[in-house]
């Protein structure tokens, strides 16, 4: 992989992070996700809360087309593409959303297109948790599993030279929906191949602004 910079459309971290919403306790990620990717690439001013509770008033909470089990339980990769394409819909918003298997190669190219966000998946078991860390920090923002776990993210960011305050090299940069708004979220490589899509059929959803 090369060890060129990308940030999406060149903005700044702190541009990139003015988007990140907060699902603040729940498992929402990715209807927050959805909303802050349907913001970057529309500039409007989208919520996740409105999936939230559009889902709440579905048959068994949206369950197999739109959540795991119930809207409390969050979204499977697939699941997350049909939340992007209903809050689209709702907004009368036209983007092309798939949901698919990707490599790092692909995450990297996907950086360097203006029209097109990535949101991925990571994976894990209790125990193995992932270490996303906002900003320059060292320590996770991620809570612990109870067994399994996963978390959807905007992928935001290549960046070889971005360190933490332990010096250790943070490449992977990502709009998570948690309450930071000054700074990304930060992985180490070896972190994010450990994680991405591990337990996922689907690893990634790729948006594209089509105009």
């Amino acid at each position: 992989m090369s060890d060129a910079i990308v940030y999406w459309r060149g903005w700044t971290e702190n541009q990139l992070a003015s988007y990140q919403q907060n699902q603040g306790s729940t498992n929402h990620c990715a209807k927050y996700a959805a909303a802050a990717a349907l913001n970057m690439l529309y500039s409007t001013s989208l919520s996740g809360e409105t999936l939230v509770s559009w889902v709440n008033d579905l048959l068994f909470k949206g369950t197999l087309r739109y959540t795991i089990f119930g809207n409390n339980h969050g979204s499977f990769v697939f699941q997350t593409a049909n939340l992007i394409r209903r809050l689209a819909h709702l907004n009368g918003l036209t983007p092309l959303v798939r949901s698919k298997k990707g490599n790092f190669q692909n995450l990297k190219n996907s950086l360097q297109s203006g029209n097109s966000l990535t949101m991925v998946s990571v994976t894990y078991f209790q125990g193995q948790e992932p270490v996303i860390a906002y900003g320059r920090n060292s320590g996770t923002a991620l809570t612990a599993a109870n067994w399994v776990g996963g978390h959807l993210m905007i992928l935001a960011a290549f960046d070889p030279g971005h360190k933490n305050l332990e010096d250790t090299i943070t490449p992977w940069g990502f709009l998570s929906s948690w309450p930071g708004k000054n700074h990304l979220y930060w992985m180490t490589d070896d972190n994010f191949r450990q994680s991405w899509g591990r337990l996922s059929l689907y690893n990634l959803v790729t948006i594209t602004r089509p105009d």
